[in-house]
């Protein structure tokens, strides 16, 4: 048996489908501004030697830093930016701002320790 109610008779009045279209629509936004800001070009920074890379690492890592991390992989040059948690043998661990992050140092082409920034300055 199905019961429908005219739509005079709601109580209230409901969108149907719209609210959720707009959700969907919303979530899928955020998602594409996420994968647009990774995919961004990356400008090349000039190579650093190890023991710079190292001296930078270890700062982000004892004073709980951000690093911006810039990496040569097989599909080109990618920046990645947190801090330093932890490392073992070749690798180092990056928490970023939304996951946790192995980095191999041998891919490590650039590193620089991001200043805090000064909570009453803008």
């Amino acid at each position: 048996m199905i019961r429908e109610v005219p739509r005079e008779l709601w109580l209230y009045p409901d969108r149907g489908m719209m609210k959720w279209l707009g959700f969907f629509m919303s979530d899928h936004t955020n998602y594409m501004e996420q994968e647009g800001s990774r995919e961004r070009p990356v400008t090349p920074l000039p190579p650093m030697s190890a023991s710079d890379i190292d001296q930078q690492l270890q700062t982000s890592w004892e004073r709980t830093k951000k690093a911006t991390l810039q990496l040569m992989t097989a599909k080109g040059l990618t920046e990645l930016t947190g801090v330093v948690i932890g490392h073992q043998n070749s690798v180092v661990f990056l928490q970023t701002d939304t996951e946790l992050v192995t980095v191999n140092v041998a891919d490590i082409r650039h590193a620089t320790v991001i200043p805090a920034k000064k909570w009453w300055s803008s």
